[in-house]
């Protein structure tokens, strides 16, 4: 005898099932056959999304019941008297769906009460769909985000378009950004006896007219003990950090103060010592500066990574890599005025096409001699030394989403919300902020 199935949803109180209708519905049924494939196998995709379909419609339907009001929220008059209906949409995840309000109106002052999902509720999505919309487009392109969301909920839906995402992600950006600035009042961290700090900054194509691209900067904070090696001083893996990015042009104000609140986050007090390494450039200092007024102390380090390859960029003739080779050694070693020696050696017996690298090399060890430490000595006492963290950031937060396609162009109005998504996603933050996230959006909307 063939198998049947029926999945059911009841409604009930105490144990007890309510009246048979409408507190009972049948969500879906069908026959129970042999599988001869993977294809014929359990429920297809279009039948699940077709069952989470009806099954929230059954829910919403009770929901909805119990959303309506007890008194009139102007002069409290608990008796209304029905006027229609109305519909209004709500979208979720993978489905969207019709509600139907019963109108009520006052009988007293003959206001009307509220019959709208976005005006109940604060916005007509769920917060599950403004999150995965959230998570897509901050880490994928917008049209891409769309594609993903058509492909897991089987169809193309108007709620899941491009142009929704982006909507989206700026609503939660700024939504994020307004947090930061009251998040330095309630950080309660333990303090942190030494902290690492890398600066560093990647150029965007630009919609402004007369310029190719614009400066965003990165910032990445952390314990030495969230450091984790593999052995070879280079490659290493951060088990906890805090990230912050700005595309801003207000005088870095608030690169700096995320920046700030992120030394909070990760333990900064008076105590704490601060390890900066940064390339060199002076609006990334001015940053580290900052940090002056909290801490003990500030140790300002020109990152290896980026002096080791403005050397290797230099294309010299055989015969005078050896010299080149000489003025490395003695930086690794933390031997400026040696280096500059033999640079000024160097430059005097180039040939002309090589000169101007040669002097601009010159000129970058000069203006950071100060910051030039012996990096042999660090890499053997196991201490950071290199900021190739910082570019992994810059990599992660601004290369991957804003420059894997060269015909990208972006204001800096336009990807600063997005920046501060990817920030907080990848400092972990967002799994446990992303619903203060979507209140606080909700609110400026309402």
């Amino acid at each position: 005898m063939a198998k049947n199935y029926r999945i059911v949803f009841e409604c009930y109180k105490d144990g007890e099932i309510l009246e048979i209708a409408p507190s009972q519905t049948i969500l879906s049924e069908g026959k129970i056959e042999k599988s001869v494939d993977i294809f014929t196998f359990g429920l297809t995709h279009k039948s699940q999304i077709n069952l989470i379909q009806s099954a929230q419609d059954a829910l919403l339907k009770e929901q909805i019941e119990i959303l309506e009001p007890e008194n009139c929220v102007h002069c409290g008059n608990k008796k209304f008297n029905n006027n229609g209906r109305s519909s209004s949409n709500y979208y979720d995840i993978f489905t969207d769906h019709r509600i139907t309000f019963h109108r009520k109106k006052c009988s007293k002052c003959g206001c009307e009460a509220r019959s709208a999902t976005h005006i109940l509720l604060g916005d007509s999505r769920s917060a599950a769909l403004i999150k995965v919309q959230t998570e897509l487009g901050a880490k994928y392109s917008y049209r891409d985000g769309e594609q993903l969301l058509e492909m897991f909920c089987g169809e193309s839906r108007q709620i899941n378009n491009h142009d929704r995402i982006k909507n989206t992600v700026e609503e939660m950006g700024a939504a994020v950004e307004d947090m930061h600035k009251t998040e330095n009042e309630m950080i309660a961290i333990e303090p942190a006896k030494e902290l690492i700090i890398s600066v560093d900054g990647g150029h965007i194509n630009t919609t402004e007219e007369g310029k190719r691209s614009f400066e965003a900067m990165t910032a990445v904070v952390y314990r030495p003990s969230a450091l984790i090696s593999n052995g070879s001083g280079t490659r290493n893996h951060l088990t906890s950090k805090h990230c912050v990015a700005s595309a801003l042009n207000d005088g870095q104000r608030q690169m700096i103060s995320n920046t700030i609140i992120a030394a909070l986050k990760e333990g900064l007090c008076p105590q704490t010592a601060i390890t900066a390494l940064c390339d060199g450039a002076e609006n990334c200092w001015r940053i580290v500066d900052a940090l002056l007024p909290f801490a003990a102390s500030v140790t300002c380090i020109l990152d290896w990574f980026h002096l080791s390859m403005k050397i290797s960029n230099i294309a010299l003739p055989n015969n005078l890599k050896p010299q080149l080779e000489s003025v490395k050694w003695h930086l690794w070693h933390g031997q400026v005025n040696e280096a500059l020696n033999d640079l000024e050696i160097l430059i005097n017996t180039s040939p002309r096409a090589h000169k101007l690298r040669l002097e601009k090399l010159q000129i970058y060890v000069k203006n950071n001699a100060d910051k030039i430490v012996n990096y042999d000595k660090r890499q053997n006492d196991g201490l950071v030394f290199t900021s190739n963290l910082a570019e992994s950031t810059v990599e992660s937060l601004i290369n991957q989403r804003c420059k894997g396609q060269q015909h990208m162009r972006w204001s800096r109005e336009g990807l600063n919300p997005l920046l501060q998504l990817r920030a907080i996603i990848t400092s972990n933050d967002w799994k446990t902020s992303w619903k203060t996230a979507i209140l606080h959006s909700i609110s400026k909307s309402l």
